[in-house]
């Protein structure tokens, strides 16, 4: 069995106690809270000094790979130990993964293996193998009532309280990036000052009311099929300097809302119920949620979903430009 984390101890505070694993995987779609991780797992294995000598970083896709068997056996210099890296682990080949396996039979005492993405097939050899010698921590999506929590400690860090209208409506804004949302909340607590409370109206003054307004129509616009109007928010957006990856997020909220509420009605959910479930969305904005997910099929939603994630992917890559990017996304939103 791999090692847990034990109960009041972080997997850093772990490293620091001594109890050091060959091997972490951290896996899971909430890259916010994942990135945390790893960057306290790393601080805890290595110092700032050693890490230009030790840190080895290997993305599995790169055209020049480096041998994570040969960066895994390679010697510590100046250092009690080794980190290797390894970036994107639903990215590795079926030689590297065989190439793991080999080195987990047989790891190296004074080197530690870091592995982190989104995706982990626990159904494969390497999955069992990191379980049996090592650690893994998965990081899944936050639920809306853990999210509001969260963000409700984070205000409490900085000195201050979110009301409830206040979370409601930037989660409505920027959607449920745990990144962007802390960054904004941290904002937000810069912007009110010495005052205890953030409301909504200093979450809508932070943003801008030109700002608000594009975001709440293109993913109306999105929902409803408006092209047009849709890529002219789009544009909008672009022009105020709008991050494209909160783009991103805003729009995949909205496919996730329209996948939810079919859901629901599939279940024959009341209007009273399905208000409930959305706790936070006014009964207007539910209804139309259900009007415009009745018009679309299970397959047309699932392909929006593939392609938000291939946008996603596309940002982060450098494929092509963002706006180039944005817009083929929209239109397939919009025409699915």
């Amino acid at each position: 069995m791999g090692r847990l984390v034990k109960k009041g101890h972080s997997v850093a505070e772990q490293v620091r106690r001594g109890e050091i694993a060959p091997v972490y995987c951290l896996y899971g779609e909430e890259e916010y809270r994942r990135e945390q991780v790893l960057n306290q797992l790393l601080d805890a294995l290595l110092t700032a000094s050693e890490r230009d000598l030790n840190l080895d970083q290997i993305r599995p896709g790169d055209g020049e790979r480096q041998s994570i068997l040969g960066s895994a056996r390679t010697l510590p210099f100046l250092a009690r130990r080794r980190v290797v890296l390894i970036r994107g682990v639903e990215e590795l080949s079926k030689e590297q993964q065989e190439e793991l396996l080999a080195y987990l039979n047989d790891p190296s005492p004074t080197s530690c293996l870091v592995l982190t993405g989104k995706r982990l097939d626990l159904r494969t050899r390497l999955a069992a193998a990191l379980q049996k010698k090592g650690m893994l921590l998965r990081f899944d999506r936050m639920e809306a009532d853990t999210l509001k929590e969260a963000l409700l400690a984070t205000a409490k860090e900085q000195g201050t309280r979110l009301q409830p209208d206040a979370i409601d409506l930037l989660m409505a804004l920027v959607g449920d990036d745990v990144r962007q949302l802390m960054y904004n909340v941290e904002k937000v607590a810069l912007f009110v000052g010495e005052r205890e409370e953030i409301s909504a109206k200093d979450v809508e003054a932070l943003v801008g009311e030109t700002r608000v307004r594009s975001i709440f129509q293109l993913t109306d616009a999105v929902s409803g099929r408006d092209l047009d109007v849709a890529l002219r928010c789009l544009t909008s957006l672009l022009e105020s300097g709008e991050e494209p990856l909160a783009i991103i997020g805003m729009l995949a909220r909205q496919i996730r809302l329209l996948v939810q509420a079919k859901t629901l009605q599939e279940q024959s959910a009341t209007a009273g119920r399905m208000t409930h479930a959305f706790g936070g969305l006014p009964p207007r904005v539910v209804a139309a949620l259900a009007k415009q997910s009745a018009s679309r099929s299970w397959r047309q939603l699932s392909g929006a979903l593939q392609s938000l994630s291939g946008a996603d992917l596309a940002i982060k890559t450098g494929r092509a430009a963002a706006p180039v990017i944005l817009t083929g996304l929209v239109w397939d939103l919009c025409l699915a």
